[in-house]
């Protein structure tokens, strides 16, 4: 007997494009049991579907059809498959898997807000598997999720992960944590499907409860990339503004502004000659002239710091060209430090130099009563 339904015909042609009428012995029959009759016509020839996606609901009626079942004239069940033949041979397009399935199968393709608007809307599961979910996730957040766990739920979590990806999460996390977790797999072989069902669940619903935003910096960062670029008359009115309205804002916004008058406090003595290799030499000059105007200023301390950094032959040079150059204007000046900032910068993004951190001043201390 060959593999599959035993002595079927061959499926007949559809008419018009319109499957033919069925066999009147199916018609009197619903079609959970008709579905039951080709199950286990399949079964007896040890054909075994994945069935575990459909819904709980029809896997229950299924499985109760299946077990009332008594006798079936064999006339009966070769009607049955003949028209489930007819039927499948009309079939173009097909999603069995309802709207979950859809939202699924669109994720990356229209919006994530609407995705997760209509999810919450109507109560699904944030995905049909919630372990592929937190498989995609980047590494940096999925490693966040793990630390606010307990060990036992971190275990679970790199049991129900690939190994590749496991090994790299698990490398990633402080020694401590990593022991205590790869402990608590051990007591991950008695937890049930259901558990872990529920577990997957659960985590995948915390990304949901997050809102996308839409600037990946922070308010902080990109004031203070903005201010970076802007004159220095206008930075310090902003940030003093700043100060008055939100002091705790204003002062994470001077954290992330770099200017000329820190480089002497936050550049590496032996980076000098790297930042100033590629810019112009005019460039250096009208930067180093001007901030030189006042000789108590930061930007003043820069110029120091950074021609004590050259060769004396070098640095006499930049003195001679700084002098014979005399006043420059604000706008040019502003503009030839901002040159060597965004050089600064752009090696810093490289990774080719590292910058710094800049020491906090300290909280002045209550006097005692």
């Amino acid at each position: 007997m060959p593999n599959g339904l035993p002595n079927l015909p061959p499926p007949l042609p559809a008419i018009g494009g319109m499957p033919t009428s069925p066999p009147p012995a199916a018609l009197k029959l619903p079609q959970s049991q008709k579905a039951a009759i080709l199950m286990r016509l399949l079964l007896n020839e040890d054909i075994k579907l994945p069935l575990s996606d459909l819904p709980e609901e029809a896997q229950v009626l299924l499985t109760e059809h299946m077990a009332s079942m008594r006798i079936v004239k064999r006339e009966t069940a070769h009607d049955v498959a003949k028209e489930f033949l007819r039927e499948l041979v009309t079939i173009g397009l097909t999603n069995s898997r309802g709207l979950e399935g859809a939202l699924t199968d669109l994720e990356g393709v229209i919006n994530e807000t609407t995705i997760q608007k209509m999810r919450r809307d109507i109560g699904l599961k944030a995905i049909s598997d919630p372990w592929l979910r937190l498989e995609r996730l980047e590494n940096d957040m999925l490693r966040t999720m793990l630390m606010c766990e307990s060990n036992e739920i971190a275990a679970v979590v790199l049991s129900k992960l690939s190994v590749p990806r496991a090994a790299e999460l698990l490398s990633s996390l402080p020694g401590a944590i990593a022991r205590k977790i790869t402990w608590a797999m051990s007591m991950t072989g008695t937890v049930s499907p259901d558990a872990i069902e529920r577990i997957g669940l659960s985590l995948a619903s915390q990304l949901d409860s997050h809102t996308p935003v839409a600037f990946e910096e922070a308010a902080e960062n990109r004031v203070g990339a903005i201010l970076n670029q802007a004159k220095a008359a206008v930075r310090d009115d902003l940030l003093e503004s700043l100060e008055s309205e939100d002091k705790e804002f204003a002062k994470e916004v001077r954290k992330s502004i770099f200017t000329f008058a820190h480089i002497a406090t936050r550049l590496d003595p032996m980076d000098v000659t790297k930042i100033l290799r590629d810019v112009e030499t005019g460039a250096q000059i009208d930067a180093f002239a001007y901030a030189s105007a006042d000789p108590e200023s930061d930007n003043a301390k820069t110029v120091e710091f950074m021609l004590s950094q050259m060769s004396s032959r070098l640095a006499d040079s930049l003195r001679e060209d700084m002098e014979a150059r005399g006043e420059v204007k604000e706008e040019i000046g502003e503009s030839a430090m901002g040159k060597i900032i965004s050089e600064l910068r752009r090696i810093a993004d490289a990774e080719e130099i590292v910058l710094l951190e800049e020491e906090e001043e300290a909280e002045p201390k209550a006097e005692d009563a």
